[in-house]
């Protein structure tokens, strides 16, 4: 349970709201990997997240050190940046959802690795759970992912980069200063993508298109404020018991906008994805952070 005065509803609709921005932010990626290149789609990610974040510090002056965390700041905003490269990449070729079946492998690498650094071992009952929930994402998944490239592996790599970044958030939870977490993954996204995008721009002529590279920006920004205060006020394993909601709203988008028909053995796969994350999460992750 969180560790906050705060009522519990407020860390829930916290949550509850920043994964929902993260589906529909991804929602929007994968459509817009239509008409622009990937790299420019990630440029605007960051690039309006940044100036989104300006806004915000003008008007509400929040804490600034910058100095303190420096290398966590950087190695969690590098962890954010690499997997936004992976995940805009993975939405070009992959279902929605299938790529968020996979994503839910996060919680148990997050596990592992508070086992490797915190020195917390798994119980017998977390090793079966996690084999339990390997095998509920291998079934829900079946024979969906059939492109045989180097790219085949970016989906499976999204969630190795999203543990460590949930990690890193956790080291610097402490501070109390959630401003500085987003400054620097929007910092870094802007100044890798600036770069890179120099020599290979593509001219966007549509200003809808411009719109929806600042509304990406934008949901960028808000989720990861909110999701950052979410773990400062409550703590991460109560945070991400609200992250399982992304199946049903990925699943959703899919349906609406991609046409991606919600098979039954998909739901089913999905529904034991949850109830083994879940209890993993209560049985495991809780004792770790």
């Amino acid at each position: 349970m969180p560790n906050t005065k705060l009522p519990n509803f407020i860390i829930i609709l916290l949550a509850s709201s920043a994964y929902f921005l993260f589906v529909a932010m991804d929602t929007l990626t994968k459509y817009l990997t239509q008409y622009v290149p990937v790299n420019q789609l990630i440029w605007g990610r960051y690039t309006f997240h940044l100036i989104a974040m300006i806004g915000y510090f003008m008007i509400f002056k929040p804490k600034l050190d910058l100095k303190k965390n420096f290398k966590i700041q950087l190695a969690r905003s590098a962890m954010l940046v690499f997997a936004t490269f992976l995940m805009f990449n993975a939405l070009k070729l992959f279902s929605l959802v299938d790529i968020y079946v996979l994503f839910f492998t996060a919680p148990l690498i997050l596990a592992l690795l508070s086992a490797i650094f915190l020195k917390d071992n798994l119980s017998l009952k977390g090793w079966i759970l996690m084999g339990l929930s390997f095998v509920a994402i291998i079934y829900t998944l079946g024979p969906s992912m059939k492109i045989m490239s180097v790219t085949v592996a970016f989906p499976f790599l999204i969630p190795i980069c999203w543990s460590m970044y949930q990690f890193l958030t956790k080291l610097i939870s402490n501070n109390r200063e959630p401003f500085v977490a987003v400054f620097y993954s929007g910092l870094v996204g802007t100044v890798i993508f600036s770069i890179y995008n120099f020599g290979h721009w593509n001219s966007i002529d549509n200003n809808w298109i411009w719109l929806a590279l600042i509304v990406l920006g934008v949901f960028g920004f808000i989720s990861h404020l909110i999701l950052v205060y979410a773990i400062q006020l409550s703590n991460l394993s109560f945070v991400a018991n609200f992250q399982y909601s992304q199946l049903v709203w990925s699943s959703l988008f899919g349906l609406l906008i991609f046409g991606t028909p919600i098979e039954l053995t998909k739901v089913l796969g999905m529904i034991a994805i949850i109830i083994f994350g879940i209890l993993f999460i209560r049985f495991e992750l809780s004792k770790k952070l």
